[in-house]
């Protein structure tokens, strides 16, 4: 029975020297590279940099072509016993090449869907719990892995028209089963691709990546009902196998996209575009005046034979005063206060400090040079008229 000890580190009376020849007691049989702090992590076979990523993607190309090459080039030899030993160079068939590298795809795409959950999971911001969206898809990648090497999907729609009472007819039981798994596929998946979508819609060839392969999938369905039909047998198995292989690889390649996003945005490295213009300060608004009605008509004329006794409230009733000063044609009872309706004649505060000599010298105060000013330009319109 193996003995479980636990090495003596190199600070205890123990632990043998350095130069001795051989060491007493129990050692260390591995390297410290062993060690669980020195093994790379699941998130380190993300493939970060571009030029990773797109040659998996070309990889990922390449192993499709390969296998439809073979396929075709397997189908033109004539073997008069034993036909049943290239069966799985087939692309058609249950246990191929095609069916095995369908199922590698969708479990590198439940993968990448566990990952990215692990890290979704610790988003701050996501209140209401959208990460949980992940949970479903790494479910249903995981079943589509499996039902791409066993063809399980075949079994499911037989079982379920069965049970519907169909009749028992060998054609039409055939077309049935096709038409009952395609439909719970697409309804059930469908579903769960548009909510995938919205959530991988910040990365956008992630969805880029979700809508190809969406669209790939529908045109192997297409197929499967034989909607869609190429001239020879040949072709036709071709097209179906690719089109299903490369939806495969669409949707593995939106999958990893999304996870490398959210591995750089929650690592910081992920460069985020400002827009200067929305950084502009607004801005200050300008009091502006209306004139409003008074209960008491009095209060005006009172207002503009006193002068300011609050300072601290000069800047609000000096308005007043330009009313009540105005002309012989306004109405009585109305006074000047502030409001969000503007009037040309009161937006001069900018010339206030030009005009400064003109209207008694830096000794008054600027709402006092203000006021004159304002008289003075009432003054000569009076004159005008």
């Amino acid at each position: 029975m193996d003995e479980i000890a636990t090495p003596p580190s190199e600070d205890s009376p123990d632990a043998a020297p350095a130069s001795a020849g051989a060491a007493k007691g129990p050692v260390r049989a591995y390297s410290p590279a062993v060690l669980a702090e020195r093994q790379p992590r699941v998130v380190d076979f993300l493939p970060i940099r571009p030029l990773y990523v797109a040659a998996l993607i070309l990889l990922g190309l390449t192993g499709i072509a390969a296998i439809e090459a073979i396929h075709i080039h397997a189908a033109g030899w004539i073997l008069p016993r034993g036909a049943g030993q290239l069966a799985a160079l087939d692309v058609s068939a249950r246990g191929s090449l095609a069916a095995w590298y369908s199922s590698l795809l969708l479990l590198l795409a439940t993968i990448g869907g566990l990952i990215t959950f692990a890290i979704r999971a610790h988003r701050v911001d996501d209140y209401r719990g959208r990460y949980r969206v992940w949970l479903w898809t790494t479910a249903a990648l995981a079943w589509l892995s499996l039902d791409a090497a066993t063809g399980l999907h075949d079994a499911l729609g037989l079982a379920i028209t069965m049970a519907a009472g169909r009749p028992a007819a060998s054609a039409s039981l055939a077309a049935t089963a096709t038409m009952t798994w395609l439909a719970i596929y697409g309804l059930v998946l469908g579903t769960l691709g548009i909510r995938l979508a919205i959530e991988v819609w910040p990365s956008l060839p992630s969805f880029a990546g979700l809508l190809i392969a969406g669209l790939l999938y529908l045109c192997g369905g297409l197929m499967q009902q034989g909607l869609l039909i190429a001239g020879t047998p040949l072709a036709q198995s071709v097209a179906e196998s690719t089109a299903a292989m490369l939806a495969h690889l669409a949707l593995t390649a939106s999958i990893g996209l999304y996870a490398r996003h959210v591995y750089l945005d929650a690592t910081g490295r992920l460069k985020v575009y400002i827009d200067p213009d929305r950084k502009r300060a607004k801005p200050k608004s300008r009091a502006k005046l209306k004139v409003v009605k008074d209960d008491k008509p009095g209060d005006s004329e009172e207002s503009a034979e006193k002068p300011a006794q609050r300072p601290a409230a000069a800047k609000s009733t000096e308005p007043a005063r330009f009313g009540a000063a105005a002309s012989n044609n306004s109405k009585p009872g109305a006074s000047i206060a502030k409001s969000s309706l503007s009037s040309p004649q009161y937006d001069s505060d900018d010339d206030d400090d030009d005009d400064a000599s003109d209207y008694g010298g830096e000794k008054l105060s600027k709402s006092e040079r203000r006021r004159l000013k304002k008289l003075a330009r009432q003054g000569s319109q009076r004159r005008a008229a």
